[in-house]
């Protein structure tokens, strides 16, 4: 009995070892080809004990670029090299965070690593490479590699070669022209903290999307809620038309200011008699705070919400927002009904915030007849220069009506022509323009935020904007947005000349 089992034994020894001698010889002796079907050619032995000697080098991270929408690249460049005859393309999106556009945002390797061991891609952490990650991301990233000894020496100088499977671009709406001139129109006017929006009227796609924060390139300021102040009697005017409690030509008369049982409200200056629309483009305070009190809370918020203001106005990817930075504006963020609550909202006070590109995407409603919609920042994904996926826009809804539009579009175009309208500087551009200036009060601060809002030309609007100047001195904050407005008509004359410009 015992030397039957040990018979068994070392039979079984003897055949254990006989496929172990096969298994080394079908990986050592036979060539690839004949073993490709047992899998990827890396997971074989013979290249498994090549791949130990190679010194490997990532040259290209695969990963898609963000677009300009002229196919441009807005974030990382790359370039072709040849090592010994092996032509790579080199490139990279990882930069160190404080260099980086913080619209285009940041990647970064994944804070879990995968079980596996394998190539590891780079996670978009912010901006537009988080929102579009899954798009962009590479398939396989691109190598060289060349054989070196144990001690090593170099075998062979050659290097060998593996191409990435890159991910796909996603061309956006911004033009890359417009974006340096809102860019170096915030420089020039020496701007600390503000931001410049430019839309095209007819596709509500976004231009420009710049901005500046503690004297640093931000565009997320453009996204950030902020008190508009006078940007928002465009809500309050539209509110009080559709409503129809007023007319275009009602009456007010300012003294200075309105003093009454739970309301003590200055005015900038005293008007006099005015009309509705000629509190827009003079921008009373008492003219609107009556006009707010009428209305009542349910007026001012049926309006609001018929401008989408408690959503961030910009186009959804997958039910988000395509960039999860932005903020949404607010009006109401406390209950109450009380005459001072009503009066300081109407004029853009109190809890009411925007954004620049809100205030942008109002004045665009203004521009084609009270329809709005979101604004299209992301256009399509690229592979090769062709597009492989489409990021549609919205539909238009009805916000205010054409009449409201037409007769506060006026009140704008009155701000730039009336030499008592707020904007009358900049009559005298070739450019017909339509704005609405707003001064915000920051608490008991002698800081101001100070905006222009518009749309031009105003016979027929090819772009709208809003220029912010934050948490400055009065009269900088509104010499900063003037000359910057100034600008961006410069440059609309440059980009669109059209016969009706002098």
């Amino acid at each position: 009995m015992r030397k039957r089992r040990i018979f068994w034994l070392n039979l079984f020894s003897l055949l254990a070892m006989a496929v172990l001698l096969a298994r080394v010889f079908q990986q050592t002796v036979l060539p690839p080809a004949s073993i490709s079907k047992m899998g990827r050619w890396q997971d074989t032995w013979p290249a498994k004990a090549d791949l130990e000697h190679f010194d490997v080098l990532q040259v290209d991270d695969g990963r898609g670029r963000v677009l300009y929408r002229n196919g441009a690249p807005w974030s990382g460049q790359w370039q072709r090299v040849q090592w010994s005859g092996v032509g790579m393309r080199v490139h990279s999106e990882q930069v160190p965070p404080l260099l980086a556009n913080p619209l285009v945002g940041v990647v970064g390797l994944p804070d879990k690593w995968p079980d596996a061991e394998r190539a590891v891609a780079e996670q978009g952490r912010s901006g537009l490479e988080y929102t579009f990650d899954q798009t962009l991301q590479s398939r396989r990233p691109g190598f060289v590699a060349r054989l070196r000894s144990p001690t090593h020496n170099v075998y062979n100088p050659q290097w060998f070669g593996i191409q990435a499977v890159p991910g796909a671009d996603v061309r956006t709406s911004i033009d890359p022209a417009w974006q340096t001139v809102a860019q170096r129109a915030l420089r020039n006017a020496h701007v600390a903290n503000g931001a410049v929006v430019v839309l095209d009227v007819k596709t509500n796609e976004a231009l420009a999307i710049a901005g500046v924060k503690a004297e640093r390139v931000d565009p997320r300021v453009a996204l950030s809620a902020q008190t508009p102040g006078s940007i928002f009697k465009l809500v309050t005017a539209a509110a009080a038309l559709d409503a129809f409690r007023y007319r275009p030509d009602s009456q007010f008369y300012c003294s200075g200011g309105i003093h009454i049982p739970g309301v003590s409200m200055n005015c900038w200056t005293a008007h006099g008699a005015l009309s509705l629309i000629a509190g827009i483009a003079q921008s009373c305070d008492t003219a609107f705070a009556e006009v707010g009190m009428a209305l009542g809370r349910a007026g001012l918020e049926t309006e609001a919400r018929r401008l989408y203001l408690d959503e961030t106005h910009l186009q959804s990817i997958n039910g988000r927002p395509v960039l999860a930075e932005a903020d949404a504006g607010a009006v109401f963020r406390h209950s109450g009904t009380d005459d001072g609550l009503l009066a300081n909202t109407s004029i853009g006070q109190e809890d009411v915030r925007m954004t620049p590109l809100q205030a942008a995407n109002v004045a665009r409603t203004v521009a084609i007849g009270g329809q709005m919609s979101r604004v299209r920042v992301a256009l399509d994904a690229e592979k090769h220069g062709k597009a492989i996926l489409t990021f549609r826009g919205y539909d238009h809804v009805r916000a205010m009506s054409r009449h409201a539009a037409y007769w506060i579009g006026v009140g704008m175009r009155e701000a730039v022509l009336s030499r008592s309208g707020t904007a009358h500087a900049l009559a005298h551009h070739p450019v017909h323009a339509a704005v609405k200036t707003g001064t915000a009060e920051l608490g008991k601060s002698p800081r101001v935020n100070g905006w222009i809002a518009g749309f031009a030309p105003y016979e027929h609007p090819d772009i709208a904007f809003a220029v912010y100047v934050g948490n400055s001195g009065s009269d900088q904050a509104h010499q900063a947005v003037r000359r910057i407005t100034w600008n961006l008509l410069d440059a609309y004359r440059q980009f669109h000349p059209h016969s009706d410009i002098r």
